[in-house]
């Protein structure tokens, strides 16, 4: 069975224990991309493409990808595409590592439907603890919900509201799937952005470094915290962050490494950044 697969089981106590491992095993395919050392996780070939570093992954099992040496940085972005593997569900995770510790993960899983953000973040204890997903519009708060269980599914986009703003695949899978002229498929340049930050949210105690994952997604709305009722609520948005409620594992957070790991047959980063 497929990791991700049993992720919906366990929560993410699997890949947290899996992930540094992989970071500390990898291959010696390494690359400079971005100012910044990328290398392989698992059977991953690393391939610079001009502008965009692409993953070539073996298998769909999620547990290969490319870890991005970000050295002590605040915050990490970039614009992540994939190429469909032809499931039906397509994961795409994110790990954080500081200290040499895991600190966070996130999973995005794309479906015909949309797609469904999950994240897990641990205290100082190494304990795992809840956090909140915050939908934004325009830099604006629509939508909130604290308390989010880690692991557990912390909102939906939901496809099929107009045209999309972005896309989380790859060129030529987006143009296949749009099925129009350039003007109505434009957005198949722009992939979505995905980011990493440890920002002084001002959460319940004072002001504290907390580790967050955001998203653009390609659709508009969103329904958040407690996804599986019937009529969740629905807002627009076009940025969804997850963040952790407490303060990051120890008085303040640098992030020394990103992993990104998928299912898909290939994951793309371009437009990395970092901020210090």
């Amino acid at each position: 069975m497929r990791l991700f697969r049993r992720l919906a089981h366990s929560g993410l106590a699997t890949l947290f224990a899996l992930a540094l491992p992989l970071a500390q095993a990898q291959a010696q395919d390494c690359v400079l991309f971005s100012g910044m050392k990328h290398c392989s996780v698992g059977g991953a070939k690393l391939v610079v493409d001009g502008k965009e570093l692409l993953a070539q992954l073996p298998d769909a099992s999620g547990k290969d990808g490319v870890s991005v040496d970000t050295e002590q940085a605040k915050g990490w972005s970039a614009a992540v595409a994939h190429e469909p593997s032809g499931e039906a569900r397509e994961s795409t995770v994110k790990t954080v590592v500081s200290g040499g510790k895991v600190v966070g993960t996130s999973i995005v899983t794309d479906t015909s439907e949309g797609q469904e953000f999950s994240a897990s973040f641990v205290d100082a204890d190494g304990k795992p603890t809840t956090y909140s997903a915050m939908v934004f519009l325009g830099g604006k708060l629509v939508a909130s919900v604290s308390g989010l269980p880690s692991g557990s599914v912390g909102a939906k986009s939901i496809a099929g509201f107009g045209r999309p703003a972005c896309t989380t695949l790859n060129y030529r899978a987006c143009m296949k799937l749009c099925g129009g002229g350039s003007i109505e498929c434009n957005y198949c340049k722009i992939p979505c952005r995905h980011a990493v930050d440890s920002n002084p949210w001002v959460l319940g105690n004072g002001q504290y470094p907390h580790l967050d994952f955001s998203y653009q997604s390609p659709f508009g709305p969103f329904s958040v915290g407690d996804t599986i009722k019937a009529m969740p609520e629905i807002v627009m948005g076009d940025l969804l962050v997850l963040v952790s409620d407490v303060p990051s594992a120890g008085d303040a957070q640098d992030i020394d490494q990103v992993l990104v790991q998928s299912t898909a047959k290939a994951v793309s980063l371009s437009g990395e950044t970092v901020s210090r």
